[in-house]
């Protein structure tokens, strides 16, 4: 069971702090939830079973497993799929089962494709650009948490 002030990963909405277990008015009385804050929204609050919680969320990587993500950045390729339904179902697959590699794999793809297309004066697609900020989102979000920074500092630092 998580405690008041841990910090987890909650599916999309990336790394949260736990800030209350509690009953909540809407639920079945005697039954507890965690309170969580998403870090990338912090006006933000979800409540999750804490019977349920374990399936839904996750401890956040280690410091040592970020520090090794980013000294290999420039090792990473880049993994572009052209079907979009491929490229969104990979993704959402790499969210949910904490394939940090995978994600970065993405991440760094999609960055790629981008600078392409405006390269070619385009802009990058509308999926694309989902897929890359919920990306951001929960992989650098969940970095930055573990590393005390922020999301655009690894930005800059990952992408550039």
């Amino acid at each position: 069971m998580y405690k008041v002030g841990d910090y987890v990963v909650y599916g999309m909405q990336g790394a949260c702090r736990v800030t209350e277990i509690t009953e909540v008015d809407f639920a079945e009385k005697g039954k507890l939830y965690y309170k969580l804050v998403p870090e990338a929204d912090k006006k933000g609050e979800i409540f999750v079973s804490v019977d349920k919680g374990a399936n839904k969320m996750r401890d956040l990587m280690s410091e040592d497993r970020a520090n090794e993500m980013l000294d290999k950045i420039h090792e990473v390729e880049g993994n572009w799929q052209i079907d979009d339904r491929n490229r969104e179902t990979t993704y959402k697959q790499a969210i949910h089962s904490g394939d940090y590699d995978q994600m970065m794999n993405i991440l760094v793809g999609l960055y790629q494709k981008k600078k392409r297309r405006v390269k070619q004066g385009k802009r990058q697609t509308e999926v694309d650009d989902r897929i890359f900020r919920n990306t951001k989102k929960v992989l650098l979000g969940e970095m930055a948490v573990v590393l005390d920074s922020d999301i655009n500092s690894l930005e800059k630092l990952i992408l550039l």
